[in-house]
């Protein structure tokens, strides 16, 4: 039962205030303008990275929120270049649209797919990483990037039959 006296509040950036940069070790900061206040190697995520890409994103230091932009659009020009950088590498999810191959080799399964980004191959280690959800299809690598594949059953019948080994 949820306790009707416990008030969650939310902490909205203001995006005249707020910078974000990469500093020389490849670290996000984050400084507040109105305040001058610095937080070094802060952590961005999206609060709905499936269904809605521009807006609610958290930004935290050290576990702690510091505050969510509502709306990416709104930020200066550099620090959406920045974001948007930071959020193709966190968020970098290819979709498989086809499956030349899928072999065992070392221990290791050896995927041959193309992309939606182009030709790739990479290597999972059991089928713990593979999850099916419906029709969807979702992939970790051994270097934990991740794989989709949105509809497994319009996949071409040589994609779904190599498939069809580790699901």
């Amino acid at each position: 039962m949820i306790d009707a006296a416990v008030e969650m509040e939310l902490n909205f950036l203001d995006p005249e205030e707020t910078e974000l940069m990469i500093d020389r070790f490849t670290g996000l900061n984050y400084r507040n303008r109105a305040t001058g206040e610095v937080y070094e190697d802060v952590q961005v995520k999206l609060m709905f990275p499936l269904t809605n890409k521009n807006h609610y994103l958290v930004v935290s230091h050290e576990g702690r929120e510091l505050g969510i932009i509502q709306s990416l659009d709104s930020l200066a020009p550099e620090s959406r270049r920045v974001i948007d950088e930071v959020l193709e590498k966190r968020y970098f999810v290819p979709e498989i649209l086809q499956i030349h191959r899928v072999e065992e080799k070392y221990r290791l399964v050896h995927w041959k797919v193309t992309t939606d980004r182009g030709s790739m191959e990479f290597y999972t280690r059991t089928r713990n990483d593979i999850i099916v959800k419906g029709t969807r299809v979702y992939i970790r690598d051994i270097d934990s990037n991740r794989y989709y594949i949105k509809d497994h059953t319009k996949l071409s019948p040589q994609s779904q039959r190599e498939l069809s080994s580790e699901i």
